[in-house]
């Protein structure tokens, strides 16, 4: 049986132009798509071959090497591709081969620079080793090896070290010793207590000492309150105990406002004894013997071992040593 319903005919016509415009709004963004996607695709393929490729690098900071020791170092060359030229193997390429090179900082500028900044290594402590020495900078960096220490700075023992190449870091067999001594070198630099310490003894980490000026050494114990100890130590050093004093000092910690501190006794020389008077062929001759009264004997005057210094306030401590 036929339809001769127009309304059904009229609704049947309109969802087949709704059928047509989803169609062909379906293939307008397929086609959109692909125009977009081959567009990309042509893009990154110019980016990375003829576009944002390097014409100039310049160098900038304070360095004992050249520009071009520098831009040689790093690898980077006129026509290389900003976007595929990774900054960070670059930067560690400046570092490892130029010892005095602390860090490097690479910089894109777009669309075709290169900016190197450079900040140089600051020498820091002498490293016995083997038959020589490693001179280091302030952040366990070797900076060069010699048969002798660099005058003016210290000289760090018990520092079983695994390599001497310049550039590389400082590395210890013992990895509890090594996070002892970088530690230490923070903590003291951070504390700005580096002036006048000729030794640094890391040889025990539970007993860490370093000397000031040749004369004082100072017992640190471990690595606890290090940061306070080495600020109290160096406050009592310069300010409580004389000059022309030798010993040793030692720290508490925990702390504590309190240390002691232990001088030296000079050894004394016997006099010296003269041979017996000889005649001209060779004989003994008697001398006779003088008499001498007997000098008066002083009991020998009593010393004491150990000082005690205690702090009168809070820190920044002022600790009393008596020995001044």
């Amino acid at each position: 049986m036929q339809n001769n319903n127009p309304k059904n005919s009229t609704n049947q016509n309109n969802g087949n132009v709704r059928k047509k415009r989803r169609r062909r709004k379906q293939n307008l963004s397929l086609y959109y798509a692909a125009i977009f996607f081959l567009v990309a695709v042509v893009g990154i393929i110019l980016s990375l071959t003829v576009f944002f490729n390097v014409k100039e690098v310049t160098v900038t900071g304070n360095s004992i090497y050249t520009n071009n020791d520098i831009i040689l170092s790093s690898g980077i060359k006129t026509g290389d591709n900003l976007i595929r030229l990774s900054s960070s193997r670059a930067e560690k390429k400046i570092v490892s081969s130029l010892p005095y090179v602390d860090t490097a900082t690479i910089t894109k500028k777009f669309p075709d620079k290169v900016e190197i900044e450079v900040t140089p290594s600051k020498e820091f402590a002498n490293i016995k080793y083997e038959s020589g020495y490693l001179l280091i900078s302030d952040s366990g960096k070797i900076l060069s090896y010699s048969v002798s220490p660099k005058q003016g700075y210290p000289i760090i023992i018990g520092c079983e070290n695994e390599n001497f190449d310049p550039g590389k870091p400082v590395t210890i067999a013992d990895e509890e010793n090594e996070k002892a001594f970088y530690s230490l070198i923070e903590t003291m630099i951070a504390e700005d207590v580096t002036e006048k310490i000729t030794e640094i003894d890391i040889s025990d980490r539970y007993n860490i000492s370093i000397v000031y000026d040749d004369r004082i050494r100072v017992e640190l114990g471990s690595l606890n309150d290090l940061s306070y100890k080495l600020r109290f130590s160096y406050m009592l050093v310069n300010e409580k105990i004389s000059i022309n004093k030798r010993g040793t000092l030692y720290m508490k910690g925990n702390n504590s406002n309190e240390a002691s501190f232990v001088e030296d006794i000079p050894e004394t020389t016997p006099p010296e004894t003269t041979p017996d008077e000889t005649s001209e062929n060779g004989e003994e001759t008697d001398v006779p013997e003088e008499t001498t009264v007997p000098e008066e004997t002083t009991p020998p005057e009593e010393t004491t071992p150990e000082t005690t210094t205690e702090a009168t306030e809070p820190l920044p401590p002022v600790g009393i040593v008596p020995s001044v």
